[in-house]
């Protein structure tokens, strides 16, 4: 029964399919469209392998050179310890310019104005920076920076996040994420326990996570304002222009706008009143005494 049940939709399928593609008025202009968007699937899917092959080839090029400088006895120069230590210091505070930087024989100094709340983690920072041998702190250290021209503005530094907390994804992540959410799948598919439901759809919204490289709020959020766009017929943030009377699209006007605008029932209201004074008139003056007012 199940196997007739399932030949009879397959072959329904097939046949709604055959007549979509092979109708002898939009046949052909659909089977175009269909070939253009195979074509650009395969160019974007390409694109992608390329780019996450080029990913995975930089980070096992630093991992292997990370991996040799844990077995590095040699003296990083002066010059190479500076450049480290600037690049940290970009993560740790929100004024890397107005810390001067030293290096003598591995050793740094750190002088310049610096706000408060950032000390301890710079310091912290700077020490663990490989070839570091010691850090001296002459920091100004200012609880307001009212004051200080060097610490107006900025930013706050965001550390060095994880990269799975990181909004945009790297390639390689991608590849990863896709992975574990299709064997979480697959898992939940072979064995259909409710652990396995449960790391299933966890590994569906890892897999929707990954192929849209944006949080999953920030999509939902997107889909339910392109949903809104196509019920209402334009963008939100756009004014609806030429819009006629009485239609059943919500118009939005300025409230100077909205004092010119009567309603609909109004308008024919006093247009049948001057109807029916102008009929007394011809009544009440013949056409050869015409009214003086």
């Amino acid at each position: 029964m199940f196997r007739r049940f399932k030949r009879s939709v397959t072959l329904a399928g097939l046949s709604a399919g055959m007549m979509y593609l092979f109708d002898p008025d939009m046949g052909h202009r659909r089977r175009i469209i269909l070939r253009d968007k195979w074509y650009h699937a395969l160019n974007r899917i390409g694109s992608a392998i390329d780019v996450t092959i080029r990913d995975l080839e930089n980070r096992v090029s630093g991992a292997a050179c990370e991996f040799q400088h844990m077995f590095d006895t040699g003296k990083a120069p002066d010059d190479v310890v500076k450049a480290r230590v600037r690049t940290k210091l970009g993560r740790y505070t929100s004024h890397p310019r107005a810390i001067d930087v030293k290096v003598h024989d591995r050793n740094v100094t750190l002088s310049g104005p610096i706000r408060a709340d950032e000390v301890q983690e710079v310091i912290m920072a700077v020490r663990a920076v490989a070839g570091v041998r010691q850090v001296e702190n002459k920091l100004e250290v200012h609880d307001r920076t009212e004051n200080v021209s060097a610490l107006q503005g900025g930013r706050r530094p965001g550390g060095e996040p994880n990269e799975w907390m990181q909004e945009n994804w790297s390639p390689a992540t991608r590849l990863v994420a896709c992975a574990l959410g299709g064997v979480a799948m697959l898992n939940c598919l072979a064995k259909r326990t409710l652990p396995a439901a449960l790391f299933g759809t966890g590994g569906f919204f890892l897999t929707l996570r990954a192929l849209s490289n944006r949080p999953l709020m920030e999509t939902a959020e997107d889909e339910a304002r392109r949903r809104r766009e196509r019920e209402t017929g334009w963008s939100s943030g756009q004014r609806p222009e030429g819009v006629p009377a009485g239609s059943n699209v919500p118009q939005s006007y300025d409230e100077g706008e909205q004092s010119h605008i009567r309603p609909f029932g109004e308008r024919e209201r006093e247009s049948h009143e001057d109807a029916i004074v102008d009929e007394a008139s011809m009544e009440s003056f013949p056409a050869s005494d015409a009214p003086g007012y």
